[in-house]
């Protein structure tokens, strides 16, 4: 059973907490709970037995877990609560909604091309057929040993071009000096990792600033030069 996430959200003058927790056992499915004012406004089930049959390790339930929590999340910042307390299609997927107040109906919409359900099961059904991960790296068109840098990585899927979340880590090459990890973690749902530092000195030698991501099977890798100073 995996650690779950929290998180407190103000919209609207109302504060909405939500839980989302690996319930794992015998009935593996991730559940988030939307809680206004100590109730619960709606919930969120997500059964994943078929990514363990397919083969599927905790790293990969981890992500689909902070994945649906991140979407619950920004449909809360945005003012889509109607994400939460529509009914959920029923597919493979299979993530069911339960709505227990009327709050929602007061929240403002923003447009949006995808609902959550959509957001998720999408997911589900790339890591069902395997993801070809594609890897964007901005900010590390010049990079200086020893000065300060800021990278925003973009972690994509190569066949249909839209973002996936990932695990990344960037680390510091040098052929004078052992391997440094500068920075690593998670992306968030739309598949965006931003990181920033200061690149080690680099008194002689070469050095790269490699970036790897990892999606389920998946890896994609990119390499960038470190200049002298």
């Amino acid at each position: 059973m995996l650690t779950g996430f929290n998180t407190d959200i103000e919209y609207g003058g109302t504060t909405y907490h939500v839980q989302t927790e690996d319930r794992g056992g015998k009935n593996p499915l991730i559940e988030s709970l939307i809680y206004v004012g100590g109730e619960i406004l709606a919930s969120r089930r997500t059964e994943y037995r078929n990514l363990l049959e397919a083969g599927a390790d905790e790293n990969a339930i981890r992500i689909l877990m902070e994945r649906q929590h991140r979407a619950i999340v920004e449909a809360i910042r945005s003012g889509r609560i109607d994400l939460l307390t529509q009914p959920a299609a029923s597919d493979e997927g299979d993530t069911t909604v339960v709505a227990r107040s009327p709050l929602a109906a007061s929240a403002g919409k923003v447009e949006s091309s995808r609902s959550l359900d959509e957001v998720i099961a999408q997911w589900l059904e790339e890591q069902r057929r395997g993801v070809t991960l594609k890897v964007q790296v901005e900010g590390a068109d010049r990079l200086l040993a020893g000065q300060p840098f800021a990278v925003t990585v973009k972690t994509l899927n190569q066949d249909a071009g839209h973002g996936v979340p990932a695990q990344v880590e960037i680390r510091f090459v040098s052929t004078a000096t052992k391997p440094m990890v500068l920075a690593n973690g998670s992306t968030d749902a739309s598949g965006v990792f931003k990181a920033g530092g200061t690149l080690p000195p680099l008194d002689k030698g070469t050095g790269i600033l490699v970036v790897t991501a990892r999606a389920g099977n998946s890896v994609a890798e990119a390499k960038f030069l470190v200049s002298k100073a």
